[in-house]
């Protein structure tokens, strides 16, 4: 039996029409899926863990974030009337949880090795994800696609993803590894 897929011609149906499945809106969009993705791994591991499951229920705030973010990249950002899902006071107050978890952790002296435990590494795997989100959101910024906030949360959550990594070894008391 031959079928035929409508994306068999390298476009795809998105909220505003047909995208090339290789353009800013989808590379973003599918992106953004992908960084849910992986922060739905990281939750069902940390929130199996008594000490870690209030880090479950912040992973899941960011989680509907980003699919509010993904909906708003899908119906066109700043070229459509849809409002923007991140204001800068929810920037703040990512910027205000980095520096009060970065404030219990000890100095770094040195770039860090990835290691486990395993709620840790798929940690440090979520932020790299999201640095790859970051990458492709920048175009969109740059253009006037999507909103300063927008932009400027998705970089406070790479380095929030960060801290929360070092928050776990240092709960954990496993230590960090550092480049040698």
């Amino acid at each position: 039996m031959k079928r035929e897929h409508r994306g068999d011609d390298g476009f795809t149906d998105i909220a505003r029409g047909r995208y090339p499945k290789d353009s800013p809106v989808v590379e973003l969009v599918g992106e953004l899926d992908e960084l849910v993705a992986v922060l739905g791994l990281v939750r069902a591991v940390v929130e199996r863990d008594n000490v870690l499951r209030d880090l479950g229920l912040e992973l899941r705030k960011h989680q509907q974030l980003l699919m509010r973010i993904a909906g708003y990249v899908a119906l066109g950002g700043e070229m459509s009337s849809v409002k923007p899902p991140i204001d800068d006071e929810l920037v703040r107050s990512v910027e205000e949880e980095v520096e009060c978890i970065w404030s219990r952790l000890k100095p770094m002296r040195k770039f860090l090795v990835p290691k486990g435990p395993l709620e840790a590494a798929l940690m440090n795997y979520a932020r790299t994800v999201c640095r790859r989100v970051e990458r492709r959101a920048v175009k969109l910024f740059r253009d006037g696609y999507i909103a300063p906030p927008v932009y400027k949360y998705l970089n406070r959550l790479s380095d929030l993803l960060f801290v929360y990594t070092r928050y776990i070894h240092h709960l954990a008391g496993s230590g960090e590894e550092y480049l040698e």
